[in-house]
C-alpha cells in the first residue's frame, strides 16, 4: 500500500482521536497483531518520557502550527514589503515624470510610454451605415 501524501480532513481526525480514546480505555482490549497494541498507539518509557504515535503526532502537530504561523509571519512581511516598494515606485515615477517630463528617455526607462509615443486621438469622419454595425 502506498503512503497517503494528502492530510486528513478535520473530521477524519476527530474521529480517529475519538476511537483511539475509547481503545485506549478499554481495559480488556488486547491485538492479535502486534502492531495494533496499545503501546504501539502511546506509551510512557522507564524514563518517563512519551512514545508512541499519538503523542509523536502530538509533537508534529504542534511543531507544523508553529512553523505555519512563521511561514505566515513571513508571508505578511513579504506583502507588506511589497506593497511599500510599489507605493514608492509609484512616487518617484511621478517624481521623474515633474523632474524630466512625460517624453523624456528617463521616463520611458521607469517602464512607461512617452507621451509622444501615445496614439493621437483625432476627429473621425462620419459613421457609416458599414462602420457602425447596422447592417449591409
Amino acid at each position: 500500500m502506498e503512503p497517503n501524501t494528502k492530510p486528513m480532513s478535520p473530521a477524519m481526525q476527530d474521529d480517529d482521536n475519538n476511537a483511539a480514546i475509547a481503545i485506549l480505555a478499554m481495559a480488556d482490549y488486547t491485538s492479535m497483531k502486534p502492531e495494533f497494541e496499545k503501546t504501539v498507539a502511546y506509551q510512557k518509557a522507564a524514563d518517563g518520557t512519551e512514545t508512541g504515535i499519538r503523542p509523536a503526532l502530538a509533537t508534529a502537530q504542534a511543531d507544523y502550527l508553529l512553523k505555519q504561523n512563521a511561514l505566515n509571519d513571513a508571508r505578511d512581511k513579504m506583502v507588506a514589503l511589497q506593497w511599500q516598494q510599489h507605493e514608492w515606485v509609484l512616487g518617484a515615477r511621478d517624481q521623474v515624470a515633474a523632474k524630466f517630463g512625460k517624453n523624456s528617455d528617463q521616463y520611458a526607462a521607469t517602464g512607461l510610454k512617452k507621451k509622444s509615443e501615445h496614439k493621437k486621438g483625432g476627429p473621425r469622419g462620419p459613421r457609416t451605415a458599414k462602420s457602425n454595425g447596422a447592417g449591409t
